[in-house]
């Protein structure tokens, strides 16, 4: 069983998310307007955009620990200095100055993530009272080429590469031998906050972590899928699992949804524990090549979010915080009757 990481380059299982163009007509079950979440975005891409010297670049750090410490990782460096040096390498890019007016022209003053960001926290403290929102930090790392990564995320701090986050206007992109095309293009401005509330999920989906089969893993993300939606009931489902229309199509007619059940089933992969047989299912590949090339990656996880859902039809007495807290991936199964309906 793999948990959700903080850390993200590749993003493995990173949403290809949008707000639905119909959110007028989706239906929210909770009235979260008068819950109180305070959103403290900082811009430090706007602070890096201003530092000219190393002494400079050293005083930023400094005053900025959790930025330096965590995602910089700073203090785990062989020396002090290299941190430094990876910034000040950055800002001698000839065509850093464009990156960083592209970036703003795109993103501007931060209030429509802001606003996003705020619904989407709100709907977790309605569910768990107890839940802080973290610190956000808006940065830029050269795609990462100098320090940092995409995304990174924890309970306490999240760190946003905005130049990662270009959509089609992007000007530069990784090589694509290190993110391919398949996984570049889920790295859009919608993508953000429903996959930093993907990642909060990690804290509150309880697993058995000794349960080594597909099918924990496989309802793992289900919940996963679950919770985002639950935050976010306005984003469109056809987006959630990071599939082209096409592929959501294909995997959602009748036939296919069968064949692909009986695939499962077939080849005994629900309790299978072999690991790089998992993999092929639940990780991240244009296609999975086992069913055909029409079948899109991370399959096993689109599937364990149909289990759940066939479960929670089921089980009507059970609470959202019930469904998230239950560990027991095989009750889950059983009692959702799934039967690639």
């Amino acid at each position: 069983m793999k948990a959700l990481i903080n850390t993200v380059f590749f993003l493995v299982f990173l949403l290809f998310f949008a707000a639905c163009a119909g959110s007028d007509t989706c239906y929210d079950p909770v009235y979260v307007s008068g819950i109180n979440v305070k959103i403290d975005i900082t811009r430090m891409e706007q602070s890096l955009e201003k530092l000219e010297s190393k002494a400079e670049i050293d005083d930023f750090l400094k005053k900025n620990p959790d930025f330096s410490e965590r995602y910089m990782r700073r203090g785990q460096l062989p020396h002090d200095s290299i941190a430094v040096d990876q910034i000040y390498q950055m800002l001698q890019e000839p065509h850093l100055d464009t990156v960083f007016q592209d970036v703003a022209n795109k993103y501007g003053n931060l209030e429509d993530l802001r606003a996003e960001f705020e619904l989407a926290f709100q709907h977790i403290k309605y569910y768990y009272p107890d839940f802080k929102a973290p610190k956000i930090y808006t940065t830029i790392t050269g795609l990462g080429s100098f320090y940092g990564t995409d995304l990174f995320v924890s309970p306490e701090m999240v760190v946003i590469s905005l130049d990662f986050f270009m959509g089609e206007e992007a000007r530069y992109r990784p090589p694509v031998e290190v993110l391919p095309d398949y996984i570049w293009r889920r790295f859009h401005r919608g993508s953000i906050v429903p996959t930093v509330v993907m990642y909060l999920s990690n804290q509150y989906n309880k697993t058995d972590f000794q349960d080594k089969t597909a099918l924990a893993e496989m309802i793992y993300y289900g919940k996963a899928y679950h919770f985002t939606k639950t935050m976010m009931p306005c984003l469109a489902d056809s987006l959630l699992f990071g599939y082209t229309s096409e592929e959501l199509n294909n995997v959602e007619d009748k036939q296919n949804r069968e064949y692909i059940w009986s695939h499962f089933i077939d080849k005994e992969i629900l309790f299978s524990t072999n690991q790089k047989l998992i993999a092929s299912y639940l990780e991240e590949h244009p296609f999975v090549a086992e069913i055909n090339k029409k079948c899109p990656g991370r399959i096993g996880r689109w599937l364990g979010y149909r289990i759940l859902q066939k479960y929670l039809q089921n089980s009507n007495d059970a609470s959202f915080k019930q469904v998230m807290a239950n560990q027991d991936a095989r009750s889950i199964f059983n009692q959702s009757g799934y039967r690639g309906n």
